[in-house]
């Protein structure tokens, strides 16, 4: 093997290397927007089941801030 031929099966070995940690970042990346989205889901769900309002401000409070 002369060292054209080195050359050229390290070049492929680096590009195949790097192709697959891109992959590997997509899909991991995909996976975790995912996960992510599913989770805000489930948690938009269980606020909508409390009655979805925010608690009402107590009225000594309001008086307070007033005076």
């Amino acid at each position: 093997m002369n060292i054209d031929k080195r050359w050229v099966l390290l070049f492929v070995a680096g590009a195949s290397a790097l192709a697959g940690a891109a992959v590997a970042r997509s899909a991991r990346r995909r996976k975790h927007r995912t996960a992510h989205a599913h989770d805000h889901g489930l948690q938009l769900k269980s606020w909508e089941n409390e009655g979805g309002n925010l608690a009402p401000v107590p009225a000594t409070a309001a008086v307070a801030a007033v005076a």
